[in-house]
């Protein structure tokens, strides 16, 4: 777990919501299956947890310079703990009542129980930060508030919180029953019933979308409706929130746009919707949907939540602030490599910079941050290391081949989670997926195949 923790901060939180991008570049999957990297990560953390043992942590010296972060999210908890293990006192601004941001609030407990994430962020303050909740950067405090405070620095954290629109007719109208999915799943961290009814339409393909369907069945939706414009194929959502969705009961429409949103007497009745079909490849490589013509239909529903995406809210946090550069999507421009900003006192990671983006690159965006905030109060400047160049090379040239042929079958297929039936895990919020026993975990990790690489170059 120490050794874990050297990288990645919050091991029982990503052990359980990561997307597993290292899984998906495991050497083993040339065999058979790839580790369980995610939840050999979960097995260790719950170890901590669940036996009440103290973690260890060692740090630098104290220093006199504090930093100031906005935002208890992923990317703000990440920058608060490494910058503690060097040796900084930081101050978090968080605008709800509790830690973890998002993904407290947008993640549901039957796949991120809540007391898990609050037990990973108080980490960060036994490590010496302060979290001051229910601020928001902006109205109760600003910038120059943070500079007469005495932070020499601030970490930009702040996510994306708000909807994007989804460009259909009657979604400004203010019907009852209309709901964004982050607002949607917002009021069910906060243990409201926000809608009710028995026909739900979800409209969209990622993470957000899941949960918003997931969580509908859980709250009474007996009949709950997921809309794509695109296929199966180009959803990108994690293929296991796909299939457990599929489990319980969620039925998938494809190849569909909303152009409409229908309503009786103010309150949402049907979505009106076009047939599509796939034409040339976007900016994104998948195949663009193109509308059929004279294929409307309307699914009557009693609900209706849009999930398409979400947006930054960089430009509400710093305000006009001049020497702060943001994009047209009011992202945050930082260097690739020191998520510096324009203004040197000003770093910014995960959301924010990337757009809606995987929880473990807001990780190791403020993992990264902490240094170059750390080397920035020490000499005035920072810059990139060798070590980060040759890992930004990697990054671009890839280092795993998926299309390799080993000419070896595999024998040993990767062990394998329990989870509550569906029938069952649709009736609460309890956590779906079970953590590895001892034997599972040791089993599991045996299977590594220690194809360690080293790469030698002249920087």
């Amino acid at each position: 777990l120490e050794v874990v923790r050297q990288d990645c901060p919050l091991p029982g939180t990503i052990g359980r919501v990561c997307v597993r991008p290292c899984e998906f570049n495991c050497r083993r999957t040339k065999l058979d299956e790839p580790i369980a990297i995610k939840a050999l990560k979960r097995f260790i953390a719950d170890h901590e947890y669940c036996n009440q043992l103290t973690p260890e942590f060692q740090t630098a010296e104290p220093k006199k310079d504090r930093v100031a972060i906005i935002g208890a999210g992923p990317a703000g908890l990440s920058c608060a703990i490494y910058l503690g293990r060097l040796g900084y006192r930081s101050t978090i601004f968080e605008s709800l009542p509790e830690p973890g941001g998002m993904a407290a609030v947008g993640i549901p407990d039957y796949r991120l129980p809540r007391d898990i994430l609050r037990y990973e962020a108080s980490l960060a303050e036994k490590l010496g930060a302060e979290i001051r909740y229910n601020v928001t950067v902006g109205e109760n405090i600003t910038r120059q508030d943070m500079a007469r405070e005495g932070f020499r620095a601030i970490f930009v954290g702040a996510g994306a919180p708000e909807s994007s629109k989804m460009r259909c007719e009657g979604e400004d109208a203010g019907y009852q029953c209309f709901m964004t999915g982050v607002e949607f799943l917002r009021l069910i961290a906060q243990g409201k019933k926000p809608l009710d009814g028995k026909k739900m339409v979800v409209i969209g393909g990622g993470n957000v979308a899941m949960d918003c369907v997931r969580s509908a069945l859980r709250t009474g939706f007996t009949d709950v409706n997921l809309v794509y414009r695109r296929t199966e194929k180009e959803m990108p959502a994690d293929p296991m929130e796909i299939k457990e969705a599929k489990e319980e009961g969620v039925q998938f429409h494809y190849l569909i746009q909303p152009v409409r949103i229908h309503a009786d007497n103010g309150k949402v009745s049907g979505l009106e919707c076009v047939r599509m079909e796939l034409g040339e490849p976007d900016d994104s490589g998948r195949r663009r949907p193109v509308a059929v013509e004279g294929s409307n239909f309307v699914l009557e529903c009693d609900a209706i939540i849009p999930a398409i995406g979400q947006t930054c809210v960089v430009d509400c946090v710093l305000p006009d602030e001049e020497g702060i550069e943001l994009t047209r999507w009011k992202t945050l421009v930082v260097d690739e490599y020191t998520y510096q900003s324009k203004e040197p006192n000003i770093f910014g990671g995960g959301d924010c910079i990337t757009g809606p983006d995987t929880l473990i690159r807001a990780l190791a965006a403020g993992k990264n941050a902490a240094r170059h905030i750390a080397e920035y109060l020490q000499k005035g400047s920072c810059g990139p290391s060798p070590e980060e160049c040759m890992d930004h090379l990697f990054s671009r040239l890839k280092v795993f081949y998926p299309l390799e042929k080993t000419g070896v079958r595999g024998f040993d297929k990767r062990a394998k989670q329990q989870a509550l039936a569906p029938e069952v895990r649709i009736e609460s919020f309890d956590e779906v997926e079970a953590g590895f026993n001892r034997a599972e975990a040791l089993h599991e990790a045996s299977r590594c195949l220690r194809c360690y690489r080293i790469g030698l170059a002249a920087v």
